[in-house]
């Protein structure tokens, strides 16, 4: 099952880096270039995609990042560095943090992490395209500019001191680089207590990813919202019902995220669901956040199922049973065949911690035990079914017919609740085809190995925004509800 990541989702989370002196303000002309070291700065998303993203929805999306963006630019040079929030002419310090805090590491070139002690910034999701990591610039208060401007400074730490207060810095203009941007926050559109947000779920049939005349509505499909307030992070799950809409009473001004928890189908009805609205974000996200600003209409959701032989036209069963854990067995595990003597193939794979979210199994990545993977054979017109679980290394691997037909997906885990609340999963790899299929199929001619499986995970921060998770997190499948117990009949007194 897959919650499709608890972000703002994404609430953007940008960081700004901005260093200031407590006695002397230093005034820069010049953006992102200063004259006593080579390089630039600017301010950025979450994800670190973004060059110069010069305005933001709220603080919390501000991050700083800094290096070349291509072979003919010159990196920073490397070594640890303050930064700080100020406002545009550098007179007002806004971060709100001791300086110790405010702290990043430059590394061949490019801002590299967070430094200091345990109040060090955030981190957001390293940069493929130039192996950068943005730093989060909050906390820092509003502005006095009446633009709702701000400039953030990168201050080298040769030469500068921190100043009685621990807040403000003494630096040379020679050591700072610095970068405007602006937090530009939406008025509120309605200002009562609660807001509403609501949506449909709807059968994709031709994988449009849109919401087609037509399209018949899918019921009992579980939608999980995480909300975030000031009492802190909380998660509620709930259901389509007959007409295939949801929808939740929520505070005004929580930061929600919305996901949905992808079905599987019933033992008695082969075959796997995949998800194809809304579109995935550059993070592998399916789903919605932002902030309750009013009610907030149209959060649907499309999905697909898939029997043996391609998409169905028709929406599979729903259920939310999980599937019979395998019996121990020596790899590989065999599956029946039509007859004793037929050749066999076996089709394997493993499944690994895609940390860097390229969707590629690469060295040094860690492997994952525990994840079920599904395995749909079509032999003699007959289709079963098998789920095979992966072993301490990671791997999985099964024993089928030469000539069967076989579809290849992944239960996508949850995790404990308890040790790990707030926190999810994100499949990677493979890459979904053009019906929104992460799996493989075909008909087994021979033996099939490289059947990989990546994913990652993402835990909230304290505002409720979701951050990559360096290492896994835990594997878990819900338990089937209890059965209920028989309430015996009361026996007669005797008379």
């Amino acid at each position: 099952m897959t919650i499709s990541k608890l972000k703002a989702r994404r609430i953007l989370i940008l960081f700004t880096l901005v260093a200031v002196t407590a006695s002397v303000y230093v005034f820069f002309q010049n953006k992102s270039f200063a004259s006593g070291f080579f390089g630039a700065i600017y301010t950025t998303t979450f994800n670190g995609q973004a060059v110069n993203e010069n305005t933001y929805v709220n603080k919390d999306a501000v991050y700083l990042n800094g290096g070349p963006q291509n072979e003919d630019i010159q990196g920073l040079p490397d070594g640890t560095y303050y930064f700080q929030v100020t406002n545009p002419s550098g007179s007002v310090l806004l971060s709100t943090d001791p300086a110790v805090c405010r702290q990043l590491l430059v590394a061949n070139g490019r801002v590299a992490a967070a430094d200091g002690p345990a109040c060090q910034h955030t981190t957001g999701i390293p940069n493929s395209a130039n192996g950068s990591t943005p730093v989060q610039l909050a906390p820092f208060n509003d502005t006095p500019n009446n633009g709702a401007e701000y400039k953030v400074w990168l201050i080298r730490q040769a030469g500068t001191t921190v100043a009685a207060d621990g807040m403000h810095l003494n630096f040379s203009n020679n050591n700072a680089k610095t970068d405007n941007f602006k937090v530009v926050v939406a008025p509120c559109t309605n200002c009562n207590p609660t807001s509403v947000l609501s949506g449909k779920k709807y059968y994709d049939a031709n994988g449009s990813t849109l919401f087609d005349t037509g399209e018949v509505p899918v019921a009992g499909i579980k939608i999980v919202i995480t909300l975030t307030t000031s009492e802190g992070t909380s998660t509620t799950v709930v259901a389509t019902d007959e007409a295939g809409n949801w929808s939740y009473v929520v505070p005004t001004g929580a930061i929600y995220q919305v996901g949905e928890f992808l079905p599987d189908t019933a033992p008695d009805d082969p075959g796997f669901w995949a998800q194809t609205a809304p579109v995935a974000d550059s993070d592998g996200f399916q789903g919605y956040g932002g902030t309750a600003n009013g009610d907030q209409l149209n959060l649907d959701f499309g999905d697909i199922c898939f029997r043996v032989g391609g998409a169905s036209q028709t929406p599979c069963s729903v259920s939310y049973e999980p599937p019979p854990s395998p019996t121990p067995t020596p790899e590989p595990t065999p599956t029946p065949t039509p007859c004793a003597d037929c050749p066999t193939v076996t089709l394997s794979g493993t499944k690994f911690y895609d940390a860097n979210a390229n969707g590629v199994y690469n060295d040094g990545e860690v492997t994952l035990q525990g994840v079920r993977i599904a395995v749909l054979l079509t032999v003699g017109g007959e289709t079963t079914t098998t789920v095979v679980t992966t072993n301490a290394d990671g791997n999985w691997s099964l024993v089928v017919p030469v000539g069967a037909q076989y579809i290849v997906g992944e239960y996508i885990p949850d995790t404990d609740a308890e040790q790990e609340p707030g926190s999810f999963w994100e499949q990677t790899a493979p890459a979904a085809n053009d019906e929104g299929f992460r799996g493989y199929s075909g008909t087994t001619s021979e033996d099939l190995s490289g059947l990989n499986f990546g994913d990652n995970c993402f835990h909230p921060d304290g505002d409720g925004n979701p951050v990559a998770s360096p290492t896994p997190c835990t594997v878990s499948y819900p338990a089937p509800p209890p059965t209920p117990t028989p309430t015996p009949s009361p026996t007669p007194d005797n008379q």
